[in-house]
């Protein structure tokens, strides 16, 4: 180590009492690793293969995505400081899956899995199940075979790979809505009935002017199944669709393994002609682009109704969640904080379009055309309704419309939570406070609530770095305990038949949670669900073990967060022991620090040390307290997966 010549500051000082929060933030670190355990032994085969499918009959496009989310925060966990077998058990099921899922059609005659990849699937999806690759690639970038495939997945993107020529470079788009290691796979759109099916009751109709087709209960018929499935095929067969943005994760991937420019070419060129197309289209983003990269060309002209576009399934959820991930992609590739006003833009005119009810915004999250009866389940407290239900069922509820606006609800904040993160901006914390929900009033206590992520709680985060929920750092430790010791409970009491397993069986029993260690040690929410990057102010790495994450014992605690810097607080609760550890700025080196002033607890006066470079070491004897004031310069250096000891 000491060919390395990081600034170094210490804490000599021994406390006789710890912070509470750094207490509750190393229980639940520790009970984490013991937690995983049970997953192991009870949910998954020794050789690292899931209990589901129940045999190697199945046959479908779907749930590779939901196997790979079953361990999605693994790497992650490691990477903050989790034990070392995350890291194992991460290699391990990415492995095992990925050669488990080879066994099972698609449906079309070919395996789920080919060349090591999904083999057609649409975007919302694959990003949900790569993010656990790209975090693993991030918590272990040394690893050659991960490596290998991170360029080669990136080269189905670049036409690398003669047989999978996915990009049409003359029109920048990508040739369908379904694409994979197979290419674009037209093949899912068949003459097959859009059959009814439980789930389809919560998002409507896809498209409204199919002739005898008003609600989704009249696709129970099965010729007007038919008539929907020939007019889904038209017009989505062949057309890009916006979500496809999340595949720039794929090819950044790649970058931040190679530096090699051709991936910032390519991201560049994809996201700028969708960049381009919002222009074209007034400023308010299309969903969709046809072969000749026209907007509307499959779609009757119309900027909407794309694959998981603006009209079905979750609308503009999933069209946030998509935009953020490029955004945040070309803010790293180009260092420039403003990319991220291409979402604030759309998040502003929906904003101008909301109605206010009992204090609270509710904003339109879909657009289909004006008119169409926008009637299924779903939930009056949810959603703005209207009276004149064409249906006779008590759990269908007719949505607001208005010039073909509806779905009119509160905005969840997790978008803008990533756009303030990058810009820092006054104006997106003002929008972030203007979208709170005053019914739930989320920005000021902790809601227990199910999500993917195991998330959700941006806007109490963001409320305590402006000194609106001072004791959250407690609060959300609980939480995440809480969370922790209530899925051991259901696992140890858990009876259920595996045969009777779902594709999200494991997802449902995970007891890894790390929303609240994200925000609290790097400074940052946690990735984008469908696929994006780590964007947080600092990660850490264990200087004696030279290994990813905090040491043993140490907790940290990031306050405030400011356009020029943080203040960070660093505790070592081991009464015995010494503990060093390395700080990087940014998840990726994309930031760097300045000067770092400086204290221990009960000091008064802080001494100052220049920095000037990518890392910060610590050193802190047992039971010490250190406080900094750490200034930064943000998106300055090219971001790289490389680790301060290469």
């Amino acid at each position: 180590m000491a060919k390395f010549c990081w600034p170094i500051i210490s804490a000599e000082k021994s406390q006789d009492r710890m912070p509470m929060w750094a207490i509750l933030q190393r229980r639940l670190i520790d009970t984490i690793n013991e937690a995983v355990d049970l997953v192991v032994e009870k949910y998954i085969y020794p050789d690292g293969t899931i209990m589901w499918p129940p045999n190697d009959d199945y046959s479908d496009i779907d749930a590779l995505d939901d196997a790979y989310e079953s361990f999605h925060n693994w790497p992650l966990f490691y990477l903050i400081g989790g034990d070392e077998k995350f890291l194992k058990l991460s290699h391990k099921e990415y492995n095992a899956i990925t050669e488990q899922f080879t066994r099972y059609d698609c449906g079309h005659g070919h395996p789920m899995v080919v060349k090591e990849y999904e083999q057609g699937y649409d975007w919302m999806h694959q990003g949900e199940g790569y993010l656990f690759f790209y975090l693993l690639n991030l918590a272990d970038p040394n690893d050659e075979r991960n490596k290998e495939r991170s360029i080669r997945y990136a080269g189905f993107y670049l036409n690398e790979d003669p047989e999978v020529q996915n990009y049409d470079p003359r029109y920048k788009i990508l040739k369908c809505c379904y694409v994979g290691s197979m290419g674009p796979a037209h093949r899912n759109f068949r003459n097959v009935p859009w059959s009814h099916a439980p789930w389809k009751e919560y998002y409507g109709l896809p498209f409204h002017d199919v002739e005898g087709i008003t609600t989704i209960e009249d696709i129970k018929d099965e010729q007007k199944a038919l008539a929907m499935a020939r007019v889904l095929k038209k017009r989505w067969a062949y057309s890009d669709t916006i979500i496809n943005l999340s595949s720039t994760t794929m090819v950044m991937n790649a970058y931040l393994h190679t530096g090699d420019d051709k991936y910032r070419q390519w991201i560049e060129e994809y996201a700028g002609a969708w960049q381009e197309r919002t222009l074209q289209n007034g400023g308010l983003v299309p969903d969709n682009v046809g072969p000749h990269g026209i907007i509307g060309e499959c779609m009757e002209g119309k900027w909407y109704g794309g694959y998981y576009g603006w009209t079905w399934p979750h609308g503009f959820y999933c069209i946030a969640d998509s935009l953020t991930i490029a955004s945040e992609n070309l803010c790293l590739l180009r260092n420039d904080r403003s990319t991220v006003s291409w979402i604030r833009d759309q998040v502003k005119h929906l904003i101008e379009l909301g109605i206010e009810k009992d204090g609270t915004l509710f904003v339109p999250h879909k657009h289909a055309d004006p008119g169409a009866i926008q009637e299924y389940c779903g939930s009056s407290e949810r959603c703005l309704t209207m009276e004149g239900k064409v249906t006779d069922r008590e759990d269908f509820v007719r949505f607001y419309e208005k010039d073909g606006w509806f779905e009119y609800q509160p905005l969840l904040p997790v978008q803008m939570a990533h756009v303030w993160m990058v810009s820092q901006s006054q104006e997106d914390m003002d929008i972030i406070r203007s979208i709170r929900d005053h019914r739930k009033r989320s920005w000021e206590r902790i809601l227990h609530f199910y999500a993917k992520d195991q998330g959700g709680h941006e806007a109490a985060w963001l409320n305590f770095l402006e000194g609106g929920f001072p004791d959250y750092p407690e609060k959300i430790m609980e939480h995440n305990l809480f969370q922790v010791y209530n899925r051991l409970k259901y696992m140890r009491e858990d009876t259920q038949d595996p045969k009777t397993y779902t594709d999200a069986y494991l997802q449902m029993r995970n007891p890894v949670n790390v929303e609240g260690l994200v925000q609290l040690t790097m400074g940052g929410p946690l990735p984008v669900y469908n696929g994006g990057l780590l964007m947080v102010s600092v990660r850490y790495f264990d200087v004696d073990r030279q290994r990813s994450g905090l040491p043993p014992d140490v907790s940290a605690l990031i306050d405030e967060i400011c356009p020029d810097g943080i203040r960070l607080t660093l505790v070592n609760i081991h009464p015995m022991a010494s503990r060093r550890v390395l700080i990087q700025a940014g998840a990726f080196g994309e930031h760097r620090f300045t000067t770092v002033s400086y204290r221990q607890a009960g000091e008064v006066s802080s001494a100052v040390v220049d920095v000037n470079g990518d890392y910060l070491q610590v050193e802190l004897n047992p039971g010490t307290i250190l406080e900094m004031n750490i200034g930064m310069k943000r998106f300055c250096n090219r971001p790289s997966y490389r680790q301060p000891w290469q």
